[in-house]
């Protein structure tokens, strides 16, 4: 592969090899008045390394000329190659979170040339030659430790996992069609849909704006896609927030199913088949559950709702006899799977309803 020039001494040096999960490396190169600092961000696996060699050589002659090693977090997809440039090149400083170093000196980097983040005021670093190198960090997006780098000069910000996505095409630079990938590579692999929101603020905050976001993963993002990926990643359901949202819904599809076994065992399978069928007698819009053989296998709708409706109807169409059995079928139901009664069963009247004898 050949390196790709991002900006000016901005490179892109990694590699494509047609995988799901291509691994992304950059290196930023800062001239000055004696020479020229060069500085690789997430240097990647080691089966990656000679491939590293051959891509950088054009440009800074060979990875012993590396002398800084920005670190996102510690995976085994991103950190490795920093034992390795350390050796060739024994002052390469590494930098990353103090989280970060607790797993990655095991690599067998040297704990002297080490610098953490946090030790840097104001969360950013002067650069040989002046520039700005701007440290934000990502807690849990994905590891606790997670750092992003903002270089100032070229308006790129290094975003380690964030924004990372599968390759499902392997453009170097992202599109419409890359949200899928990005969408699937989060919803895998990020904690909770609020590590995003603070994540993704922290971009937001960023002065000036970035002009591009270069994941560890999958395409660089640029133009007008940063803002429209920034908006859908902050609303973004992920991780824990799949999780409980499925075992709700499981619980739901649970419930409902154990309360129509219940009625059926009652002798109530006409009223129950005829409250299911009208549900939507004239068609006029779509269904809010998927039912068959009178089961529910799916919700349209949010749960409650959903559940909600369909007893409605089992009431309606069964006379005042099955609507008392509805009820009191619903209710042990639902408390014994400690899901809230107050938006499902109808509720007693307050103070005002109360009979005359109580006055």
């Amino acid at each position: 592969m050949k390196p790709v020039e991002l900006k000016d001494n901005v490179w892109w040096v990694a590699n494509r090899s047609d995988s799901l999960l291509e691994v992304n490396i950059y290196l930023l190169c800062y001239p000055h008045a004696k020479g020229q600092a060069n500085i690789i961000i997430d240097p990647g696996p080691g089966e990656l390394l000679t491939v590293l060699q051959k891509v950088v050589q054009p440009i800074i002659g060979g990875l012993e000329n590396i002398h800084g090693i920005l670190i996102n977090h510690q995976d085994p997809d991103v950190a490795p190659n920093a034992a390795f440039l350390q050796k060739l090149n024994p002052q390469c400083l590494v930098v990353a979170s103090e989280d970060t170093w607790r797993l990655i000196h095991f690599l067998g980097l040297k704990a002297s040339r080490f610098k953490a983040v946090e030790t840097y005021r104001n969360n950013r670093a002067i650069m040989p030659g002046g520039n700005k190198l701007i440290f934000v960090p990502s807690p849990f997006c994905h590891f606790r430790g997670a750092m992003m780098y903002y270089d100032a000069r070229s308006r790129i910000l290094f975003s380690g996992d964030l924004f990372g996505g599968l390759s499902y095409t392997h453009d170097l630079y992202a599109d419409e069609r890359s949200w899928e990938g990005i969408k699937t590579f989060h919803q895998l692999y990020m904690p909770s849909r609020d590590a995003l929101k603070l994540a993704v603020s922290r971009i937001r905050n960023l002065d000036p704006p970035p002009e591009m976001i270069a994941p560890q993963h999958g395409s660089i993002i640029r133009g007008e896609l940063i803002r429209d990926f920034t908006d859908r990643m902050y609303n973004l359901d992920v991780g824990l927030d799949l999780l409980m949202a499925g075992e709700k819904e499981e619980n739901y599809l649970g419930a409902i199913n154990e309360i129509l076994s219940e009625l059926e065992k009652e002798d109530s399978s006409e009223s129950i088949a005829g409250g299911i069928a009208s549900l939507n007698r004239d068609q006029s819009f779509t269904n809010i559950l998927t039912i068959e053989k009178n089961r529910v296998i799916s919700f349209k709708v949010d749960p409650p709702i959903a559940v909600k409706t369909l007893l409605a109807h089992l009431r309606e169409d069964g006379g005042a006899e099955l609507e008392s059995l509805v009820n009191l079928v619903a209710l042990k139901t639902l408390i014994g799977r400690n899901i809230p009664i107050g938006d499902i069963l109808p509720q007693a009247g307050d103070e005002q309803d109360l009979p005359d004898y109580f006055e």
